[in-house]
C-alpha cells in the first residue's frame, strides 16, 4: 500500500465567493487640461459694494430742522458716494457739549482716517449763535487746534434756510429783547417767503447752490471771528458737500419732474 502524504489547506469561504477584480488596460489617449489663459479670462471677481467718497459727521446743536434739511442726503440708496452721521445728543447741544462729541468721534475714526489720507473725514460742529456767544468764543481756538470745523448761524439755523429762498438781508424788525431774537425769527420766517407758504427744510437742499450764493453774499464776521447777526458760515459746509451730491439732486429734480408731467397729463379734464 502506498503511502501518500495529506496535504492540507485552510478554507476561505469569502475569499472563494469575492468577485475578481478586472484590471482594465491604460488607455493611451492623454488628459486634456484645461487652458489657464482663457481660465482667467472668463473669471470675474465678484462685485464689493463701493465705498462712500467722503465721510461727514455733522453735531448739530438744532434737533429739528437741521435734522430735516440733512434727511434726504442722508439716504444712502441715492446718495452713493457721501455717507453722513448726523448727530444731535439732547443733553450735549451746547458748543461745549457739541465739542466734546466731536473730540471723541475724532479720535474714535483715527485709525481708519490713517488707512485713508487721501479722502479725509470731516467733522462739523453746527451750532446757532442764540445765547451761547460767549461759548463759541472760547471754542472756537480749540475747533481750529483740533481741524473741526465751526458752522455758526447768527442767531439760528433758519438764516441760512433764509437764504435759500432769498439774496437780501431779511427784513426783520429786530426785537427789543435781543434774547427772544430766535424765536421771533423763526416765526416771522414762514410768512416771509413763498409768499406766505413758508419753508420746508427737507426740500431746501434742492436750492443748494442758490443758498450758497446767497449766504456768502450775505458774509459778515465780526472781531472775534463769529457770524454777524443775520450770517452764516453754512455755505462752507455745503461747498464741501455739493460735488458729492449735485448730480444725485439734479436726477431726482428731473424724475420728479417727469412724475408731475405724466400726473398733469393723465389727470387733464376729459373734453366733451
Amino acid at each position: 500500500m502506498t503511502n501518500s502524504k495529506r496535504i492540507y489547506s485552510k478554507h476561505n469561504p469569502e475569499k472563494d465567493t469575492l468577485p475578481q477584480k478586472v484590471i482594465k488596460p491604460i488607455d493611451g489617449s492623454i488628459l486634456q487640461m484645461p487652458n489657464i489663459e482663457d481660465s482667467a479670462n472668463t473669471y470675474q471677481k465678484p462685485s464689493k459694494e463701493i465705498s462712500p467718497k467722503a465721510f461727514f459727521v455733522i453735531i448739530s446743536g438744532g434737533e429739528v430742522r437741521e435734522k430735516d434739511y440733512f434727511k434726504i442726503v442722508c439716504k444712502q440708496d441715492k446718495f452713493k458716494r457721501i455717507k453722513i452721521d448726523f448727530i444731535a445728543d439732547p443733553t450735549k447741544l451746547s458748543p461745549k457739549g457739541m465739542l466734546s462729541i466731536a473730540q471723541f468721534k475724532k479720535e474714535l475714526y483715527q485709525s481708519s482716517q490713517d488707512e485713508n489720507p487721501e479722502t479725509p473725514d470731516k467733522i462739523f460742529i453746527v451750532s446757532d449763535v442764540d445765547l451761547f456767544m460767549p461759548e463759541l468764543i472760547e471754542i472756537s481756538p480749540l475747533c481750529a487746534k483740533d481741524e473741526l470745523l465751526l458752522i455758526i448761524s447768527n442767531s439760528c439755523f433758519e438764516v441760512w434756510l433764509y437764504y435759500a429762498y432769498c439774496s437780501n438781508l431779511p427784513d426783520f424788525s429786530i426785537p427789543k429783547k435781543m434774547a427772544t431774537i430766535s424765536w421771533e425769527f423763526k416765526k416771522w420766517l414762514p410768512n416771509a417767503i413763498q409768499g406766505g407758504r413758508g419753508i420746508n427744510p427737507t426740500k431746501a437742499v434742492f436750492n443748494i447752490q442758490q443758498n450758497i450764493e446767497n449766504a456768502k453774499a450775505n458774509y459778515k464776521v465780526d472781531a472775534n471771528g463769529i457770524p454777524e447777526l443775520f450770517s452764516t458760515n453754512m455755505f462752507e459746509l455745503a461747498e464741501s458737500m455739493l460735488p458729492l451730491i449735485e448730480p444725485e439732486l439734479k436726477r431726482m429734480v428731473e424724475d420728479n419732474r417727469i412724475r408731475e408731467s405724466e400726473y398733469r397729463n393723465n389727470h387733464k379734464p376729459k373734453q366733451i
